[in-house]
């Protein structure tokens, strides 16, 4: 009787442990998965965002191709489809293996291949989840309400505050709905789906609309959110442009946009005055005929206060920053044309060398 009674204490313990073991045991492998999953999504919005620090802003916008099968035109080149890409690149919540294939690929249509979790199944189709979208506000910053400087940016600039954001719904797989229900009706977990319906099924409600793809049935994770600011108006590469000669890359049109601009006073008063100017010596024949000054527009010989005239030359080898320009029949030293060398400050370069190689800045390989 002794151990009988034993072995009957022993069974009742080992039935009440179990109300607490096995819920812990299954519940801590789900929250490695939902863990995983989390970063999963953070990773998605994080490098979406980064991929717009490599574009070419200077690149005219084009018409492209949208997923659904339209078209539209981007905001600067690559904007729509540098988020389309990485939409496709974790499509299948994979970044290691871009196995999506040509065009959109299966695993961003209807392949399950990449759901091989045992106990929590992502899902960016689930009810309330979303696949990373970004969307810009180009004057979220730097408009200041004038309109000199509005021109100049309506004009040039590209990019601005570029917000990405995505949102994973996990469903259940493993998690008991509820455990032991003769000693508590206290609901452990979110519905059990059923893999036999298929996770995008189960995810969208095709596999059985009286119970799965609702709402009440996914955790959905945290909205992930990331913004960056682009350098909307720098030049990527070097401006080479000769005294009195348009062209390096937009340089030359850049100063022209700000420097004869209808929106500056200065200009205007300028330009009257100097043909005035210019005509009473023509007209006092301290000028020759030649020299009159053209409309707007047009080349005038000699120097045009008019017109912006312009010098930038790359820095190349040791030879110091000085130019030689041709001036007043002979050649004349000393004039400084580079947009890198400051003399012997080099704020520019140190700038530069201060700034990390590799990915979000990181001076080191691989160090964040």
């Amino acid at each position: 009787m002794t151990r009988a009674s034993r072995r009957g204490a022993a069974s009742v313990e080992m039935a009440v442990c179990m109300l607490v073991i096995i819920p812990v045991f299954l519940y801590s492998l789900f929250l490695f998965d939902l863990l995983r999953h989390m970063l999963d999504s953070q990773e998605t919005s994080l490098t979406t965002a980064w991929d717009y620090t490599v574009l070419d802003y200077e690149k005219e916008p084009e018409s492209v191709a949208t997923e659904d099968g339209g078209t539209t035109t981007e905001a600067f080149s690559g904007f729509e489809m540098a988020q389309a890409y990485s939409r496709y690149m974790y499509c299948d919540h994979e970044s290691g293996l871009d196995s999506y294939g040509p065009g959109k690929g299966p695993e961003c249509q209807n392949d399950e291949s990449h759901h091989t979790d045992v106990v929590a199944h992502a899902c960016w189709l689930n009810p309330g989840g979303q696949q990373v979208y970004c969307t810009l506000d180009a004057q979220a910053v730097g408009a200041y309400g004038v309109s000199l400087h509005q021109s100049f940016m309506d004009t040039f600039g590209r990019g601005g505050l570029i917000r990405c954001s995505a949102r994973l719904g996990v469903q259940n797989y493993l998690l008991p709905e509820t455990f032991l229900p003769e000693f508590s009706r206290v609901k452990l977990a979110k519905e059990t789906q059923d893999r036999a319906n298929g996770v995008h099924n189960n995810a969208t409600g095709n596999g059985d609309p009286g119970s799965h793809g609702r709402g009440d049935n996914v955790y959905l994770l945290p909205w992930e959110q990331i913004a960056i600011l682009t350098d909307t108006w720098a030049l990527t590469e070097h401006a080479d442009v000769r005294p009195g000669t348009p062209g390096g890359r937009g340089m030359h049109e850049r100063v022209i946009q700000l420097y004869q601009n209808d929106d500056n006073p200065a200009f205007s008063q300028m330009s009257s005055a100097v043909e005035g100017l210019v005509s009473q010596a023509i007209g006092s024949s301290l000028l020759h005929q030649g020299l009159r000054l053209r409309p707007r527009g047009y080349k005038t010989p000699g120097d045009d206060p008019r017109n912006p005239s312009l010098a930038i030359k790359p820095h190349e080898g040791g030879g110091g920053v000085e130019e030689e320009i041709e001036q007043q029949g002979g050649s004349r030293q000393g004039y400084f044309s580079s947009e890198w060398q400051d003399w012997e400050g080099d704020n520019n370069q140190r700038s530069y060398e201060a700034r990390g190689n590799w990915y979000l800045g990181c001076e080191r390989s691989e160090s964040c």
